[in-house]
Order: structure tokens, then C-alpha cells, then sequence
């Protein structure tokens, strides 16, 4: 196969969760197109928007390492990795382009969506309804939602691609330690709210001296904040989502206000607890995909059962989430694999 250009709609140094999705698609795209290609990054950092939330079409004098225009006439494949921005003003400029380059097929793996579900734009309707687009949502209701607008249903619910992004692992937890994956109340777009926070920040003063754990911040400011809390525990950080998934992978159990954390803590085969507030509709409609695998509790209940997991359940744990992590791939694999064989020019 020669050399393609696959441009890859997602965000850098903004949230780390789009970059776990962004590293499961790319282990999956290389396991079926070998990793000889060229990545053209679609920056959808909104610090690249005109006017952040207010106008986000992107603006075009910027200098990052990303394009400023989704010129298609180099573009083999086109992929929109996940999240809820997979569709609207950050990426109107790629469907636009798409309207006039039909030959170029689409993958959108892992949509999301917020509690308000998509209504399609003429454009975006456009385009999704040919052949050689495929989609996988991350949740039923926005499959449904998407196939109630398709000309032809197409969409289909399965686990998000950041369930995919660590390296897959033979083996379980080696020591009993928890990493807690903390939130703040205070960045746009990432944050939960103040007495959730201050729930978990009791949990974690409780649970000094009696559970061996760390702090794990995703996120600068996070990391800020419970760094000045003058808490016993050691506080774990790192701008650079690899270093960040080397830490979880030493972990016996995970404890995640964060989606994303806890599904990079089961893709490093880290039996993961969720912590969600009752209207968190992206986490909890995302989670009912991993049923028992990635249950959603109160902090004083994940770390009552933290201190009660021993490192041989952690083990066995372990051996279950890497069983499901490989048959969902899998599955995965085989159905793009199917589309791609399809879809692309013989090469």
C-alpha cells in the first residue's frame, strides 16, 4: 500500500481525554493500514477558535503544527476521532470541502454527543449519507439519533476508541496502589462542580494513612490546586498523554471523576471506578457500553471498595477488562477493516 495522508480531526494540549480517543484510533488504523502513513492533525483546540465558544470556526493565523486549511485534493482518508465536536462550526470547514471531493471515504469513530442529541445540518447530512462513511458512536442514543436522520442507518454504538489507546498488556497489577483521578471546579469545559470537588477532597483526607494512592491530575490547573491542598498523598501530572498513561498503567485500582482517565486506566487492563454527577449525561450515556466493567459510585463508596480490592482481585479484575478490551477490538478491526477494503482506491 503507498504512503497516504490521513487527516485526523482532534484536539492537542487542550483535553487529554480527545488525545486518549485520538492514540485508540491510530493503534487501530495501524493494525489494519500498517503505520507508513502521514497524520495531518485538524486542531480543534478552541484556543485556534475565532471566538472560543461564541464563534468556533477556526481561525487561520495561527502557528501550531496543525493545518489552518483542510485542503483535501492530498488527503487520502479523512477521521473525525470522537468527542462531541465530530459535527458544528469547528469542523464546518472539513465537511464543506467534503461536499466537493466525494471519493475521499470518512471514518467517524467514537462520536459523542452532550444531553442535547444532534440535529444534522444540510451539509453534514450531505455527507454522512454516502457510501463511504462510516460511524461509530460511543453511545445507543446517539446511534439512534444519527440513524433516525440517515437516508440508509449506519451508525452503530460501540465502546469508545480511548478504551484502545495504552499498549495492550499480558499482564495484571503488580502492586496495590490507587490512582485517583482528580477534576477542578474552575476550567471551561472540564470541570465539575464545587461540592463534587470537595467531596473527593474529603474522601482523599480520609483516606490518609489508611490507602496507598496517588493524585493524578489530566489537567494543569488540577494538578495547581490539589499540589497546595497539603495533602500526604503524591500529587502525579504530566502535560504529555503518553507519560500520563505509563502512570495508570502501574496502578492496581483507578478511581476517575474524568471518562477518559478511567477508560485509559481499562485500556492498561486497571480495573477503573467512575465518579459522576446525576446530569453528567456525556460520561454516564458513554458508560453503559462497559456495564460492570466501569461502574459509576459515590467517592466514599469507590474508595471503601479501593481499600477493600486485593491485589489478586486487581489481578483477576484485570484479566477480564484485557479479555473484553481484546474481543471489542476486535469486532472494531474487522468492521472498519470491511469499509476500508471498500472504500479506499486499490493502492
Amino acid at each position: 500500500m503507498n504512503r497516504m495522508n490521513i487527516l485526523v480531526s482532534s484536539t492537542r494540549q487542550w483535553n487529554p481525554g480527545d488525545e486518549f480517543i485520538r492514540k485508540g484510533v491510530e493503534r487501530l488504523l495501524r493494525s489494519i493500514l500498517g503505520s507508513r502513513h502521514n497524520w495531518l492533525l485538524w486542531n480543534r483546540n478552541p484556543d485556534l477558535f475565532i471566538d472560543r465558544w461564541t464563534d468556533c470556526r477556526m481561525r487561520t493565523d495561527f502557528l501550531t503544527n496543525s493545518l489552518r486549511d483542510p485542503g483535501l485534493d492530498i488527503v487520502d482518508l479523512v477521521v473525525f476521532a470522537g468527542t462531541p465536536e465530530w459535527l458544528g462550526q469547528p469542523v464546518e470547514q472539513i465537511y464543506r470541502r467534503l461536499l466537493t471531493a466525494p471519493n475521499i471515504p470518512v471514518l467517524i469513530l467514537g462520536a459523542g454527543s452532550g444531553s442535547s442529541l444532534p440535529q444534522l445540518a444540510p451539509h453534514e447530512l450531505e455527507v454522512l449519507n454516502r457510501d463511504n462513511v462510516f460511524i461509530t458512536t460511543r453511545s445507543s442514543d446517539l446511534a439512534e439519533c444519527l440513524n433516525r436522520q440517515l437516508a440508509t442507518p449506519k451508525a452503530i454504538s460501540l465502546p469508545c476508541p480511548a478504551f484502545y489507546c495504552a499498549p495492550e498488556s499480558d499482564s495484571g497489577p503488580e502492586q496495590s496502589r490507587v490512582g485517583v483521578i482528580v477534576q477542578n471546579s474552575s476550567v471551561v469545559n472540564q470541570s465539575i462542580g464545587e461540592d463534587f470537588v470537595q467531596s473527593l477532597i474529603m474522601a482523599l483526607r480520609d483516606a490518609q494513612g489508611e490507602i496507598d494512592l496517588d493524585i493524578v491530575s489530566l489537567y494543569t490547573d488540577e494538578h495547581n490546586r490539589f499540589s497546595r491542598l497539603g495533602l500526604k498523598h503524591p500529587c502525579v501530572y504530566s502535560y504529555e498523554p503518553d507519560h500520563l498513561l505509563e502512570e495508570l498503567a502501574g496502578y492496581s485500582t483507578i478511581i476517575s471523576t474524568r471518562l477518559h482517565g478511567a477508560l485509559a486506566g481499562l485500556s492498561a487492563g486497571v480495573p477503573s471506578i467512575l465518579l459522576a454527577e446525576e446530569n453528567n449525561f456525556r460520561l454516564r450515556s458513554t458508560q453503559k457500553l462497559f456495564g460492570d466493567l466501569l461502574p459509576i459510585v459515590t467517592p466514599r463508596e469507590a474508595f471503601r471498595v479501593a481499600a477493600g480490592t486485593t491485589l489478586q482481585d486487581a489481578r483477576q479484575q484485570s484479566k477480564v477488562i484485557r479479555s473484553f478490551r481484546s474481543s471489542a477490538f476486535g469486532d472494531l478491526k474487522r468492521r472498519v477493516e470491511a469499509f476500508l477494503s471498500e472504500a479506499l482506491p486499490a493502492r
